[in-house]
């Protein structure tokens, strides 16, 4: 067979499988989609809303910033600020809770629950769609009234959207809640997949 058909014959093989390699791999209810901006901000004070800024900057879709395509804003009252400024269309919350996180913004779980119960009624009072994301891995717990329990039970039953790693929903707890809630609730394989499908998710 000669260089050049070889070549076409390759160049089809790469199209044909290039979709199946670049698809996401989730699973549960289908992927649902906001307008921008959107406003980031933590669940806990833990890291997962620095590192889903880096995975939605590795898209390289969205401008960052206050006045850009979305924002991350972690601190109380600095968030409550932004989310009554009404002009961010959707609020991601990423739940996680660590001691450093809560120790370096000075306060404590009772304090960062009670701030979050205030983030999703000013949410609410803005019609902000409440989007709830659990994507580091062993950001659990088996007791209930564990901090990161705590703040999936404040956020969730409120959320209009779920979004969890499978590592983090092996028991079933994000599911039940969607069920429960009647709330949609995607489960994404790895949080690198988030990087495919972020840009389905926001709408400039």
């Amino acid at each position: 067979m000669k260089k050049p058909v070889i070549v076409v014959l390759l160049v089809a093989l790469i199209l044909v499988l290039a979709p199946s390699t670049l698809m996401a791999k989730i699973s549960g209810d289908p992927l649902q989609q906001y307008k921008t901006p959107f406003l980031l901000t933590s669940g806990g004070q833990g890291a997962g809303s620095k590192m889903l800024r880096l995975l939605i900057n590795q898209t390289k879709k969205f401008s960052y910033g206050e006045d850009a395509d979305f924002f991350l804003e972690d601190e109380t009252p600095a968030r409550y600020g932004f989310i009554d400024s009404g002009k961010y269309k959707a609020l991601v919350v990423v739940m996680s809770v660590t001691e450093k996180g809560l120790g370096a913004s000075g306060i404590t779980i009772e304090d960062e629950i009670n701030f979050l119960k205030e983030v999703v009624k000013k949410a609410k009072a803005q019609n902000m769609p409440i989007i709830a994301v659990s994507m580091e891995k062993d950001a659990r717990s088996k007791i209930s009234t564990n901090g990161n329990e705590r703040v999936i039970d404040t956020i969730c039953p409120e959320a209009d959207w779920i979004i969890s790693i499978a590592d983090n929903n092996t028991d079933g707890r994000f599911t039940d809640l969607g069920k429960k809630y009647g709330i949609p609730v995607t489960i994404v394989d790895k949080p690198l997949e988030l990087v495919k499908v972020l840009p389905d998710i926001f709408v400039k």
